[in-house]
């Protein structure tokens, strides 16, 4: 103590002449023995003493050297001592007449680095949300937002991180920091490296990479961190340019080497090995990855290079060296105890052991296909099972959508594995579990959590249970799982559970495509019909493939829950029989599920509204690129006259209008144009006024037992793997409707009157909203001829969702009119019966 109170006397005395009580000089001092050319400890102390010592101190000045004291215990790593300081500068500021912003931040900024370097990632994003919510913005804030999108990074949660990026970029002119903005585009490089779809985000990625080149060009002091080209190498692995990758990882080798950082070389000699192995240069592989093992300071460069050795190399090779890799990462033998989700969830490693696990479950698939034992199959399936439930943790950590949706594309793949090994049990049950999961996951999610919390995983209906609901006597079910590749499917009926392998999948995806394509034109020539009938005809038979299918289904009601592809056609469409060339509505009624989970969360929901229908028809619009719908009002008007409706046409029908009544109605029918955002197939729906697009529908709710969106391509929209269709229909569900009937291709506006019209007379006279369908649409076959009984014309209408029947009131106009009829007759009588004297006198 004595050497330290000469240290700081001598330091007063070199000092003196800057001594003054004003501010200005305070803080000057403070800096003076912040730069002191000894030891960090004795600077800490002898701003203590400072401190504790010098009299008529501001608060702000002592929060200054509170805030350089912090500093200078981080750089002796005592960050507890930071903490503490820097805690006491923020308190003391924030007392302070005139706050000091920019320092306040500062203080902020470094307390949240300080709880990053301990790894407390709770106190880390509390003091992160304390500084953005300061009145006052700099460079500071901005940063912190940089440090917030790492957090979601870390977690997988990659889309949020870019929206916290994206705001630093968007807001540079409120702090004019270019090296904050460059790490901000390196942040969102780095963040694109980890999702492994960069063809689909190509056009984004390439516009931060100019945007930094661009940085650096204009100032030209700046570079970028080397963390940066080895994110990009990740990058165009992803593209499949290895020689540029190659290129990349060896100029990143290089600086890491220099700087003795064991970790980083480890983790790219493995990298470049994986490249290697890519191209079959097993050689060159091999010598990366011993160069790789010889350092033992990264268990996650270790595990790394395990898992890459593997690949290439037998199934049961590739398992092995998973399972090191994984145990490496979890400090200890894979094999000891089985897995938990909680130690995965609860290390550092959370989404390497993942990639491990789904790697594994591919792996296990050929190796059972080799070695058919049941014991490497139960094997796989207990590793799915840890997968799902793992997949399940990261999506519902995620916060936003987007970042949601990827997890969903991402685990599309791994369900398809899943529902391979479980047909290779015949875990019929275990299947139908896992295709659920697969479907409408994110809107069953938004149904589930309408107040508030994501965090609860949303409730798979078992297939007992969905037998129990939808199967009988008279009714089928069919639900299919499809990618690319492979495919299958469960038909159940009251007797029955069929779970079959779809064959030749790829011929089937383009023979989908092309019926999908016949299904939107209408037939011109003869040998149209008959091309379509032997196309339909084939189509049915795959999808289809049991014994005696067709005498299965007939005269019973169908559910089909379909995936992917199998989502734009019509069921009803396809031909059973190429003899008889009748199409499948012919034999059975069918409606749609997006999934049977959806189903039954939606039917729980009781409605109180009222039993009329709510319907627009603008007739024009305002947008004049939009086409004028010049039957839509009659059409409607018919409506009105057989069901008791409230009707908003032409300058009535508006966009304000619509948000403020969907609530009070159980049928809302909207006969307008629809359509697909060009920039990002967002689908709209018009009123005469404005557009509502699904974005905005999926934030209003409804009480509908039936939405009828009497629009061109109500069901388009973006396809999303493991997902569905992004589309209107997908917008009314989110909002709590029971059922949809809409539109899957540009429909013909007359043809689609007629149907809808036979359909609310058959509603209103009790029939279900399925039957009632059915029967429009084989009267529209009666009634018509040649190419108007192409399924162009009356196979786009589709019922989705609740196929039961719905209370509807008669119109009271209908009723009127029989009135007066009846009147206008007894009238005619009267005076016949006058004019021929016929009265009794």
């Amino acid at each position: 103590m004595n050497r330290f109170l000469f240290l700081f006397l001598s330091f007063l005395i070199i000092h003196q002449k800057s001594f003054s009580q004003s501010k200005l000089n305070q803080e000057k001092e403070i800096d003076s023995i912040y730069k002191l050319n000894i030891e960090n400890t004795l600077k800490t102390q002898i701003l203590e003493e400072f401190i504790t010592k010098r009299e008529n101190l501001t608060k702000e000045n002592i929060s200054y050297a509170y805030h350089k004291q912090g500093i200078l215990y981080s750089f002796e790593n005592n960050y507890e001592k930071a903490i503490s300081v820097t805690q006491k500068s923020i308190s003391i500021r924030i007392d302070t007449d005139s706050i000091n912003y920019y320092k306040l931040n500062n203080s902020f900024y470094n307390l949240n680095y300080y709880y990053k370097v301990q790894g407390n990632e709770k106190k880390q994003k509390e003091i992160i949300i304390k500084l953005q919510s300061q009145p006052v913005k700099n460079k500071f804030t901005y940063k912190s937002y940089i440090d917030l999108g790492f957090i979601f990074t870390n977690k997988g949660d990659y889309f949020n991180a870019l929206i916290n990026f994206n705001k630093v970029i968007e807001n540079y002119t409120s702090y004019k920091d270019p090296r904050t903005l460059l790490k901000a585009h390196e942040a969102v490089i780095a963040t694109y490296s980890y999702i492994d779809e960069t063809k689909r985000y190509l056009e984004e990625i390439n516009y931060h990479i100019n945007s930094i080149d661009n940085i650096l060009k204009n100032h030209n002091y700046l570079s970028t961190d080397i963390g940066y080209k080895n994110n990009l190498a990740n990058i165009y692995e992803n593209l499949n340019k290895p020689f540029k990758v190659i290129e990349l990882y060896k100029q990143v080798l290089k600086v890491y080497e220099e700087k003795n950082d064991f970790g980083n070389v480890g983790r790219v000699y493995s990298n470049i090995g994986r490249v290697y192995n890519k191209l079959k240069k097993r050689k060159k592989a091999n010598y990366f990855f011993d160069k790789a093992l010889e350092i033992k300071t990264d268990k996650k460069a270790i595990a790394a290079v395990n898992s890459n050795m593997g690949d290439y190399l037998t199934p049961e090779i590739k398992i092995r060296y998973n399972k090191k890799a994984i145990g490496i990462l979890l400090d200890r033998g894979y094999d000891e105890t089985v897995l938990s989700l909680k130690e995965i969830t609860n290390s550092d490693y959370t989404l390497d052991i993942l990639d491990y696990l789904i790697e594994n479950v591919e792996a296990s698939i050929k190796n059972y296909e080799s070695t058919l034992k049941n014991d490497d199959l139960n094997k796989a399936i207990e590793i799915s099972i840890l997968v799902d439930k793992l997949i399940s943790f990261i999506r519902l950590e995620s916060i936003v959508d987007t970042s949601k949706l990827f997890w969903i594309r991402k685990a599309a793949s791994f369900y398809m594995k899943a529902v391979t090994l479980s047909y290779y049990k015949n875990d019929v049950s275990q299947a139908f579990y896992f295709m659920e999961k697969n479907k409408a996951l994110l809107l069953l999610e938004g149904l589930n959590n309408t107040k508030g919390s994501n965090k609860k995983e949303s409730l798979i209906i078992s297939l007992e249970e969905s037998i129990r609901q939808h199967i009988g006597k008279e009714k089928n079910l069919v639900e299919y799982i499809l990618n690319e590749k492979r495919g299958f499917g469960i038909f159940c009926n009251e007797n029955e559970k069929i779970f079959y392998k779809l064959e030749n999948v790829p011929e089937l995806i383009n023979q989908v495509d092309s019926l999908k394509n016949k299904m939107s034109k209408y037939f011109i020539y003869k040998d149209d019909k008959e091309k379509y009938k032997r196309l339909a005809n084939n189509v049915f038979l795959k999808l289809f493939p049991f014994k005696n299918s067709i005498k299965k289904i007939k005269n019973k009601g169908l559910i089909v829950i379909p995936d992917y592809k199998l989502q734009r056609i019509n069921f009803e469409a396809l031909i059973p029989d190429a003899l008889t060339g009748e199409y499948l509505l012919e034999h059975t009624e069918i409606n749609y599920l997006l999934s049977a989970s959806v189903f039954e969360k939606l039917n729980r929901n009781t409605k109180k509204s009222i039993d009329k229908i709510l319907a627009f028809a603008p007739v024009d619009f305002n947008q004049k690129t939009l086409q004028s719908l010049k039957r839509s009002k009659k059409a409607m008007q018919e409506v009105a006259s057989i069901c008791e409706t409230e009707l908003f046409i032409e300058e009535k029908s508006t966009k304000e209008t619509f948000i403020k009544e969907l609530k009070n109605y159980s049928i809302i029918h909207l006969n307008t144009h629809a359509g697909l955002n060009k920039i990002d197939n967002d689908p709209w729906i018009a009123f005469r006024d404005k557009k509502i697009n699904l974005k905005e529908l999926l934030s209003l709710s409804n009480n509908a037992e039936l939405v009828v969106l009497d629009a061109c391509n109500g069901a388009s929209g973006k396809q999303e793997i493991g997902e569905g269709i992004m589309s209107l229909s997908r917008g009314f569900f989110r909002g709590g409707a029971k059922s949809v009937i809409t539109t899957q291709w540009k429909a013909n506006e007359k043809s689609t009157n007629e149907i809808l019209k036979v359909f609310y007379k058959e509603l209103s006279a009790g029939k279900t909203k399925l039957k009632a369908l059915n029967i429009a649409k084989k009267d529209y076959l009666k009634t018509h001829q040649l190419s108007e009984t192409s399924p162009y014309f009356w196979a786009s209408v589709i019922l989705i969702g609740n196929p039961d029947s719905i209370k509807i009131i008669p119109s009271t106009n209908y009723s009127n009119w029989v009135w007066i009829l009846l009147f206008i007759t007894l009238g005619v009588i009267f005076l016949f019966l006058k004019r021929n004297k016929l009265f009794l006198k």
